[in-house]
């Protein structure tokens, strides 16, 4: 059973000071009774129970936390009860994290045991500081038993913050949910909730204040599923300020203001930079060539990734000056985001940048402005309408991280209107590489019945290829490292293939785009996949043709989707020659086709078996066109997941004629 609470890496821990300990900031005093009474639950096998959880988020702050950056209150208030003895086991400590904007600013923290004795937690409670400048507390040494509840209310500062997300839903069951934002007056906000939640209230109350609020009697469990993205499918509240007055002042939140704010530092030239930098390209031969857009950019890329090194930021600044970039060939992230868009606007190659998140993450939605969420840039070329992801080294265009594709960003470029330059900014969806670029083929011959041996042909291209380059670019310097990328992608277990020869060509990042594959031959011999039986022989060609990763799946639940990381294509030849005398006795098993009617089916399965003569060929077409299948694409994608989890079981079959 997996523990519902992690230990986490620290990177230090120390003692809560005493007087946040008893600071109890309470915005539900009539909770914290001296005397609770224990909570009944219905009976159920989950280690733990939600009984209430609630969350404020409120925008009246004092003025001195507003003097230094404190723009709300955030409070979590949560009543766990720990239902069976693995529960109680397993719950040894509680972590509550929080983010790097975010401090303590009160915590009131007891535990309810089965006999009605309440126990002060205080003295176990500890703050720790974890590796990427977040913080945490924790309570630790707990001694919990069926039936007691853990009872806290968390209370946070946040800075500089006026926008965000709070889920609602997590994996356990819980008996009632509720969300509150408090605005001052002169603060009006946008909220919005997901699919399936009630609609948000809201309403004026004392001293002006405004009050958005939202109940949910009873919040379902969500189990995570490797087919689909877990955090996004969550039920959550969405909201940002969207106007503020001050006094005559009114501001208004836009995503206009945040691509002003984000694209100008990118794209500003000064003279003597873009002087040292006309210098500098004419010492790279392949800018003096005629070529493709496609393949320059693919080059320009290629050139500068290898050749400079991507360091963390620096006070001094010096990493993102492109003439020290170019002297000492080292920047950070946004010195290497401004030369490669410096070096395409020499070379005349129009540019605009895209601000995005994660398919994995929250999506940028064109009514909230929650400006933390485009945290990731892209260079997109509107003449042939693809991108690149500048500052992640082990991508090359036109594949950039796959979970930024296909989803909303904000688009930045620059125009004259008059003698002035204008940044416009509008929302579009990030491209997609055709899925056919994401390819793999795989051609086998069984060249001898005796030793059984295969020779096989492999190629990969698109993503395949570019996770393929980034595996030999850091591990296959060494007789091992590249025994264990062989190991992963050649056909067959590694326990029962025996490489005579393996070889590889263009796996490694250089100037060949990725339409242009990856290819590995080799000789394998599998001679315990060949069985006689009765005057038959058995040949296994389950791992062959279906792979060897495991698909005995189990579909998400509902309206929820199937989701993949990157459309794909995957085609499977093989050729044997039967043994003299012999046939095929189960020639069906090799037949498929699985796809919708349309005139370009988003996903399917096509296998056909042919037999001329001894000869025998067997083919298999696999094809997803996109990453999200819902409805009718999700019970076609079932069905294609049952087949070739079938297909991975599979004996080829002779007998005698």
């Amino acid at each position: 059973m997996k523990k519902w609470f992690l230990l986490l890496a620290v990177a230090g821990m120390a003692i809560l000071p005493t007087y946040i300990q008893a600071q109890v900031n309470s915005y539900f005093p009539e909770i914290w009774k001296e005397k609770p009474q224990l909570h009944t639950v219905p009976a159920t096998n989950e280690p733990y129970a939600v009984i209430d959880y609630r969350i404020i988020r409120d925008f009246n702050v004092s003025a001195g936390d507003r003097s230094a950056g404190c723009t709300q209150y955030k409070t979590i208030y949560k009543i766990v009860k720990i239902n069976t003895r693995a529960g109680a086991d397993s719950l040894t400590q509680l972590i509550m994290d929080f983010e790097a904007n975010e401090t303590l600013r009160g915590l009131h923290l007891r535990a309810l045991h089965p006999n009605g004795e309440v126990a002060d937690l205080a003295d176990q409670v500890r703050m720790i500081h974890l590796s990427d400048d977040r913080s945490a507390v924790v309570v630790t040494q707990l001694a919990l038993q069926p039936g007691s509840e853990i009872e806290y209310e968390l209370n946070l500062k946040v800075d500089f913050s006026y926008a965000g997300s709070d889920f609602l839903q997590s994996s356990l069951p819980c008996n009632h949910v509720s969300f509150t934002l408090v605005a001052p007056k002169g603060m009006s906000f946008k909220l919005k909730s997901t699919s399936g939640l009630p609609p948000i209230s809201d309403s004026t109350g004392a001293n002006s204040k405004h009050y958005y609020w939202l109940n949910v009697p009873h919040m379902p469990a969500l189990k995570n599923n490797d087919l689909y993205y877990m955090l996004p499918q969550l039920q959550r509240v969405d909201f940002a300020l969207h106007q503020a007055i001050d006094g005559k002042d009114t501001s208004r939140m836009t995503w206009q203001q945040f691509g002003e704010d984000n694209y100008i530092p990118f794209v500003a030239v000064s003279k003597a930079e873009y002087k040292q930098l006309e210098k500098e390209i004419q010492k790279w031969p392949f800018t003096q060539q005629r070529m493709p857009a496609t393949q320059m950019i693919y080059l320009v890329e290629q050139y500068i990734k290898s050749n400079i090194q991507l360091v963390p930021p620096e006070e001094t600044g010096e990493t993102v000056d492109l003439i020290s970039i170019l002297r000492n060939r080292r920047a950070e992230k946004a010195g290497f985001t401004r030369l490669l868009n410096a070096v395409y606007y020499v070379l005349n190659i129009p540019t605009q940048i895209l601000f995005t998140s994660s398919r994995d993450s929250l999506l940028i939605d064109s009514q909230l402005v929650v400006r933390q969420l485009p945290s990731n840039v892209l260079l997109y070329f509107p003449t042939v309408q693809q991108a690149l992801a500048p500052t992640e080294m082990n991508t090359r265009f036109p594949c950039y991280p796959p979970t930024w594709a296909n989803i909303p960003a904000i688009r930045c470029r620059d125009t004259l209107v008059g003698q002035e330059s204008k940044v416009l900014t509008d929302i579009i969806t990030t491209p997609q590489p055709p899925y056919t670029l994401s390819n793999i083929t795989t051609d086998a011959t069984l060249t001898s019945f005796a030793d059984a041996t295969w020779e096989v042909k492999q190629s990969f291209g698109g993503y395949p290829a570019e996770n393929i380059k980034t595996a030999f670019t850091i591990n296959g310097g060494s007789t091992e490292g590249k025994f264990k990328i062989y190991n992963a992608i050649l056909p067959f277990q590694p326990g029962v293939r025996k490489p005579t020869a393996v070889t590889a060509e263009n796996e490694v990042f250089n100037g060949r785009m990725l339409d242009k594959p990856v290819l590995v031959n080799s000789t394998l011999r599998t001679p315990s996949l060949i069985e006689n039986k009765n005057n038959e022989i058995h040949l296994f060609l389950g791992p062959l043709l279906g792979g060897t990763v495991p698909v005995d799946l189990t579909m998400p639940e509902g309206n929820l989707p199937v989701q993949i990381t990157f459309p794909y294509y995957q085609e499977k030849r093989v050729h044997i020659t039967l043994p003299a005398g012999y046939k095929v006795a189960n020639k069906a098993a090799f037949q498929a086709d699985i796809s919708d009617t349309g005139a370009q089916p988003a996903l399917g399965l096509k296998m056909r078996c042919e037999q001329d003569g001894n000869q025998l060929n067997i083919f298999v077409l696999e094809w997803y066109r996109q990453t999200d299948f819902t409805g009718n694409n999700k019970q076609l994608f079932s069905q294609l997941v049952h087949k070739v989890h079938a297909l991975q079981q599979q004996y080829l079959v002779l007998v005698k004629e």
